[in-house]
């Protein structure tokens, strides 16, 4: 008999926690969202480096060159070769200390930061153009201008690349670089 009421108390207790565990559903309708959308807002430039507009300018009008990055304090390293990486035709940094020479021409590294000012190099090479930064909000504030310049994004990935039709700026996030063709 005690088996009998101890199975008919474990068969209540399993029905009670069974129908108590239950929770009210409601469904809700989800509220729409507004699609986002590339709007172009202006951009103020950084002072203390090149805009994309004059980098452009550069690309197209290499006599160009030598006045813009003179405005801006830029010197020039002329063929400036990472060791077994890249080879630069010209080099022009700011706020920046080359890398250790390793042999009479190639250096060990790209430019090194220094702390004064927003560090930033303009390098030259085989029909490219690349800005680097050294910091995130100068990067953030030249792939802000190169959409404000009217280049919509092409193709997505590690290196995010902006047409216009004619030309192509590849924005590499993790190099904090744009590069221009």
């Amino acid at each position: 008999m005690k088996k009998i009421v101890w199975i008919a108390l474990a068969t209540l207790v399993m029905v009670m926690t069974f129908y108590s565990c239950g929770t009210q559903q409601t469904t809700t309708q989800p509220t729409p969202t507004p699609a986002a959308s590339d709007s172009v807002v202006a951009v103020t430039p950084m002072a203390d480096v090149v805009s994309v507009v004059e980098a452009l300018d550069m690309f197209n009008h290499p006599e160009k060159v030598a006045p813009i990055t003179k405005k801006y304090g830029y010197k020039l390293k002329n063929n400036y070769e990472v060791y077994r990486l890249d080879k630069f035709s010209k080099m022009y940094y700011k706020n920046c200390s080359l890398a250790k020479l390793l042999t009479a021409d190639k250096y060990e590294d790209y430019p090194k930061p220094l702390r004064k000012g927003v560090s930033s190099y303009i390098a030259f090479k085989d029909g490219a153009l690349i800005i680097a930064v050294f910091n995130q909000s100068a990067y953030d504030n030249l792939v802000a201008q190169v959409k404000a310049a009217g280049f919509k994004l092409d193709m997505p990935g590690s290196e995010d690349i902006y047409t216009n039709g004619t030309r192509t700026i590849a924005c590499y996030k993790d190099g904090k670089s744009i590069r221009i063709q």
